[in-house]
Formats: structure tokens, sequence, C-alpha cells
């Protein structure tokens, strides 16, 4: 009789690990689809951010391009003012040089 309640010992024994073996492979499958969710997560963030980054920096680069547009801009203009008032000033004397020789 001891045989036999050692076998159904070890039938109860075994059917306890196949339960805890099936639980332990639930818990491994939620745990990783868990982390699989939590990647997916992570990584659609990183993209957010990444687009993000992305669209501060272009402006950034639009608004920097526009500041030394606008400076040149404002240089050339500058630039042209003192060549105009210098030509002008020039002109002035050119003519009455001139004027001086022709008229007596």
């Amino acid at each position: 009789m001891q045989g036999l309640g050692l076998v159904k010992s070890l039938a109860e024994r075994e059917r306890e690990l196949a339960q805890k073996l099936e639980e332990a492979q639930k818990t491994a499958e939620a745990k990783l689809a868990e982390a699989r969710a939590e990647a997916e997560r992570i990584l659609r963030q990183a993209e957010e951010e990444v687009e993000r980054l992305a669209a501060e920096y272009s402006e950034q680069i639009e608004a920097e391009v526009r500041r030394i547009e606008e400076e040149a801009r404002r240089k050339a203009e500058a630039e042209a003012q003192k060549v105009k008032t210098a030509a002008e000033g020039k002109l002035k004397g050119a003519v009455e040089a001139v004027l001086e020789e022709v008229l007596p």
C-alpha cells in the first residue's frame, strides 16, 4: 500500500508542478505583453519628441535666417545710402567744376 500512496503523491505533485508551470507561463506571457506595450509606448513617445524637436529647430532656423536676411538688408540699405550721399556730393562738385569751365 505504501507504493500506491507514493504513486498518488507523485501524481499529485506532478499535477501541482504542471499547474505551477502553466501559471508561470501565463505570468511570463503577460509580462512579455506588458513589456512590448511599454516598449511601443516609449518608441511612440520618442518619435513624437523627435518630430517636435525637428519642428522646433526648423522654426528656429527659419527665424535665424529671417533675422540674418533683415540684418543684411539693413546693412545694404545703409551702405547704399552712404554711397548715394557720397555720390551726390561728388556730383554737385563735378557739376560746379563743369559749370566753371563752361560759363565765363
